[in-house]
């Protein structure tokens, strides 16, 4: 690792041979999301483009009048969905005429989140949070559409070569494995190089949080926390001493114990959630136990789908059963 030295916005650090971290400001907690600019036949491709929203466009367009002057963007590839990874990238590929790619199968669900939902899905979705005990569900969800990205910057890219599982990447002196994996978000890729080992890890593996593990309504039935689970399974095939390029915080090293810290993370969730259920409880009133704190606007949201995806695991562990109350809403309790 060449840098440890944080990129002040609008700059980068070469953090390893030809491997230009950028740090991109965005609203909220995390406060930053990290791009990376690998050197490739004279220009960069580019890992993830940051929010659509003025503060990263705006550091986009001092970088073109700087930076990319000499060495232009070629080409886009995606880690995964979320609007911090994706949401410049349709923005970029009109104004630079670029290649964008990422995976098939997250490519109708990103079409979705940037058309936003129908009526009925709005509908389906309030019920959903509803039943799960989220009273004020249509209030917090009108909210949170109301405060949608502008269209002119938010919009989808196109992909016509979508980034498959396995392929080996090149760019410019290294060689990429994609890795999708899914938990956090459905067909999230990280890229790996053998020689030297890196990983650019996009959400999957932070450095001193867990991703939000997540169950909504349009993924109802599955288990996104055992899928998380089980790309950890994966990851923790790489070398120990892999650089680990997260999407937010800074470059590490230490995978595996890093691996295991969420493990260790998720499994004081559950059994949190298991001692609480002894009486027949809602996910909504089982937030505290899992965060111990209030959380407040797209975060309550986040948290409740995440208690939810808790939960489930929990139902297909055998240790927990879903029920109706009385009111028809869902409640969880232990598994005799």
């Amino acid at each position: 690792m060449r840098s440890q030295c944080m990129p002040a916005p609008g700059s980068t650090v070469e953090i390893a041979a030809g491997i230009h971290w950028l740090r991109m400001p965005m609203p909220g907690d995390l406060g930053h999301i990290n791009l990376w600019l690998i050197e490739d036949d004279g220009g960069y491709t580019l890992i993830d483009t940051g929010l659509p929203a003025p503060v990263c466009t705006g550091v986009w367009e001092q970088l073109e009048a700087t930076l990319l002057r000499t060495r232009p963007l070629r080409r886009i590839l995606l880690t995964h969905l979320h609007p911090d990874h994706m949401g410049c990238a349709g923005w970029l590929q009109q104004r630079h005429g670029l290649p964008v790619r990422m995976a098939a199968r997250a490519l109708p669900v990103a079409q979705r989140m940037i058309e936003g939902l129908s009526a009925t899905e709005r509908a389906a979705n309030n019920a959903y949070l509803a039943a799960h005990g989220m009273s004020d569900a249509e209030t917090v969800t009108e909210a949170l559409s109301a405060a949608r990205m502008g269209d002119a910057i938010f919009r989808m890219p196109e992909v016509r070569s979508p980034l498959r599982h396995g392929e080996i990447v090149d760019i410019g002196r290294w060689a990429f494995e994609v890795i999708e994996t899914d938990g956090h978000a459905v067909a999230h890729q990280g890229f790996f190089s053998s020689d030297p080992a890196v990983l650019i890890s996009g959400d999957q593996v932070l450095p001193t949080i867990s991703p939000n593990i997540s169950l909504s309504a349009a993924h109802w039935g599955q288990d996104p926390l055992g899928q998380f689970l089980e790309s950890l399974d994966l990851l923790e095939r790489l070398p120990e001493e892999t650089l680990v390029l997260p999407s937010h915080g800074r470059p590490f090293r230490g995978l595996r114990a890093r691996t295991s810290d969420l493990r260790d993370h998720h499994r004081a969730h559950l059994e949190q959630l298991r001692m609480r259920i002894a009486t027949p409880q809602s996910a909504y009133a089982l937030m505290p136990a899992m965060f111990g704190r209030r959380l407040i606007g797209f975060h309550r949201m986040l948290g409740l789908h995440e208690c939810i995806a808790h939960l489930e695991h929990l139902v297909r562990r055998g240790e927990a059963v879903r029920e109706h109350g009385t009111d028809g809403a869902y409640l969880y309790r232990q598994a005799v």
